[in-house]
């Protein structure tokens, strides 16, 4: 096992626990609750050692003008103004530190000894934790399917992990779906029929859960994947496989054949002005880490950009929207849709996953908070743009880059 994938391990292990378990009064009497705490420091630990390691790889820490640091400089500024402004200051900076773990190590592994192989790594780790997430939450999907239980807003977690929305269950299972059909497709071992049933019960739960933003994700990866590939009699099924889907799930089940219940945003743009009056009481720094959740009442704001603007300010909203701008930059600018049909194969399925996560990653960012602070989003999101930007440098256009000698772990 490398460094990079342990630490990586190491962040994903905070999820699904948080800074209030190390707080209860249970703490050492109930193993569940210790163990849950004991997992909230994991991505402390791998901030701590990543950043150690990061800068015995480099002498001089530079940063590319592209997303990571954009994102770094946006976290900074995140955490700066919880210094300075949050009301709970152990909350912002804990937040602020699991954000920058995930950007640390995702930085590490690109300047490690060959780097793609490295990211690809990550890539791996991240689809294993949502398959396993979506095989937790089969159960529940597969109850609905039959008709044995009522279509619910929340999908239960075993081993007292809590509870998860339609949305992050059908998000979890797009990401699933993305991975497993770029592997389907692209392989041909006995491994494919394996990545087929994957991608079976991932279109199965994304179908039941009804969830919007990820059928408008599955919208989006379906027509750029269309435009990657060009007009292929192979790949027709793609178009009327997701029609159906978006048709059923979205339209008929979900906004039971209402357009504008389809189009109805179910109160976010009410959240999304008590949001601006919070932007707007302190526009140049925000309010620091976790501040919708403290400063609204524990609601989630439900649009990236402003939540990156509460946390960081409008200066910080704006790094924040130049991660997305720059990454599209970077794809449109070294022509990467066209040039990937001729990548070989073991590089295509990466380069063409990650550019898929990206796009839906992207259509999300506006109807929920992805990648503003630590969650899945943001730890499926970097190692993607990561893969993008390092592969285009070692794959440029016109002249050849010499590559800096990399430590090997």
């Amino acid at each position: 096992m490398g460094i990079a994938v342990f630490l990586w391990l190491c962040v994903w292990g905070g999820m699904f626990t948080d800074l209030h378990y190390l707080k209860s009064p249970k703490l050492y009497a109930d193993f569940l609750t210790t163990f849950q705490a004991g997992r909230a420091l994991l991505p402390i630990l791998a901030l701590f050692v990543g950043m150690i390691l990061l800068m015995a790889v480099r002498s001089h820490l530079t940063l590319h003008k592209a997303s990571l640091g954009y994102l770094f400089f946006y976290s900074l500024i995140g955490i700066m103004a919880t210094l300075l402004l949050a009301t709970k200051k152990d909350v912002g900076l804990y937040w602020g530190g699991l954000f920058l773990s995930a950007l640390v190590v995702d930085w590490l592994a690109e300047n490690l000894e060959e780097p793609l192989v490295q990211l690809r790594r990550l890539i791996d780790i991240n689809l294993f934790a949502s398959l396993v997430v979506l095989v937790m939450t089969l159960p529940q999907t597969l109850d609905v399917a039959r008709g044995q239980a009522p279509y619910s807003q929340f999908f239960e977690l075993p081993f007292g992990l809590g509870q998860m929305r339609v949305n992050g269950v059908g998000r979890f299972a797009l990401i699933v779906v993305i991975f497993a059909f770029v592997r389907f497709i692209y392989s041909r071992n006995i491994l494919r029929y394996f990545w087929g049933f994957c991608l079976f019960l991932s279109l199965m739960t994304l179908f039941y859960t009804r969830s919007r933003t990820s059928l408008l994700g599955l919208a989006v990866v379906s027509l750029l994947y269309v435009f990657i590939q060009g007009i292929n009699l192979r790949f027709l099924f793609v178009g009327p496989v997701a029609a159906y889907i978006l048709w059923m799930s979205g339209y008929k089940w979900r906004a039971q054949e209402n357009l504008e219940k389809l189009l109805d945003l179910t109160g976010r743009e009410y959240t999304w002005e008590r949001g601006l009056e919070q932007v707007g009481r302190s526009p140049l720094f925000g309010w620091g880490f976790h501040a919708d959740r403290i400063m609204l009442d524990s609601e989630h704001i439900h649009n990236s950009y402003i939540h990156a603007m509460i946390q960081s300010g409008v200066l910080g909203g704006i790094l924040f929207a130049a991660a997305f701008v720059s990454a599209w930059v970077i794809i449109i600018k070294n022509k990467l849709l066209q040039r990937i049909r001729n990548v070989p194969e073991k590089e295509k399925k990466p380069l063409l996953a990650s550019i898929m996560i990206l796009g839906f990653l992207t259509s999300r960012s506006f109807f929920e908070s992805t990648a503003a602070f630590y969650g899945v989003d943001l730890l499926v999101l970097l190692p993607s743009i990561s893969y993008i930007f390092v592969w285009v440098r070692s794959h440029p256009l016109e002249e050849e880059i010499v590559e800096k000698p990399r430590w090997k772990w």
